[in-house]
């Protein structure tokens, strides 16, 4: 039996003549009364009973009825949901995350997620902090990733991704990295810093001040990602900021951790979007992959 067949039965079910089925399938009467014999042919029985009043629906007619309507809704659903996925396959995601998270945390995972979306494509915009917040407040962006703010960001949802380590660092043929035990032994040392409106900064800062020491020289402040900077620290002996796991990857290569205390960070790393905002599947599927990661592994 034919799908557009089954719809006539329905159709004839709910009339009480040929013509006023035919009126609302929007055919000719000719047509339908074609479709009506193929599926009182593949019955092997009348399916309705004509008669000077109209037409009548038999008990065959109701048993293939019953199953028609069944048949015609599992396909409506069908085709429902294959939209549905086109969608969330062909779907556009707008993220922006800080630049270094980029090779250590998001390539990772698209690899991952284009197995089962290749048809997803991603627009990523690497910025710093103060830019994240505001570019998915602007509605610029579906989903951002960056530091917890202090403060809560009013229509914005937020949950964690884990802890983010950062350290001071150096090159691995520093020619004073041995005396680098205490903040102390920086203070004379020339540094590649953040903006002062970046918490990395301020966190930098803070560290000295509160040991009683005055700030070391800057030789370089940037609002740029330190991670631009890893050439020139390997190429010289400026000190800076880097997250650890950047050392285990390219990028990193030739520079070191500077182990003494009050060198290193830890702060919790977050996934936004905006409370009233509407995900599309496929970024509401990404946002979903991005939480369900293990939150224990450091970042």
């Amino acid at each position: 039996m034919r799908i557009d067949d089954l719809q006539v039965l329905i159709t004839l079910s709910q009339h009480v003549s040929l013509h006023g089925a035919a009126n609302a399938l929007g055919v000719t009467q000719s047509a339908l009364s074609k479709a009506l014999a193929r599926l009182e042919a593949a019955a092997g029985a009348p399916l309705f009973e004509r008669s000077s009043q109209g037409i009548a629906i038999t008990a065959m007619g109701r048993t293939v009825l019953k199953h028609a309507r069944r048949i015609t809704q599992a396909v409506h659903d069908l085709g429902t949901e294959l939209g549905d996925e086109r969608s969330a396959k062909a779907g556009l995601i707008r993220l922006a995350s800080l630049p270094h998270l980029v090779p250590s945390l998001i390539t990772p995972l698209l690899a991952d997620f284009h197995v089962h979306r290749p048809m997803a494509r991603f627009h990523i915009h690497p910025l710093l902090s103060p830019q994240l917040l505001i570019e998915l407040d602007n509605g610029q962006v579906d989903l951002v990733i960056a530091a917890k703010p202090q403060a809560d960001y009013p229509g914005l949802s937020h949950a964690s991704l884990g802890l983010l380590d950062v350290c001071m660092v150096a090159r691995s043929g520093h020619p004073r990295l041995a005396r680098f035990l205490t903040l102390a032994d920086l203070t004379q040392e020339r540094w590649v810093l953040p903006d002062r409106s970046m918490y990395l900064r301020q966190w930098f800062e803070q560290q000295f001040l509160q040991a009683g020491l005055p700030l070391p020289p800057v030789a370089i402040e940037s609002s740029q990602s330190q991670l631009a900077f890893a050439p020139l620290l390997r190429q010289s002996d400026l000190l800076g900021l880097l997250p650890s796991r950047i050392l285990q990857q390219p990028e990193g290569q030739g520079l070191v951790t500077l182990p003494g205390a009050g060198m290193q960070v830890q702060y919790d790393l977050h996934l936004f979007w905006r409370t009233q905002g509407i995900l599309s599947p496929v970024a509401l599927e990404f946002r979903n992959a991005l939480l369900a990661r293990d939150t224990t592994a450091r970042l």
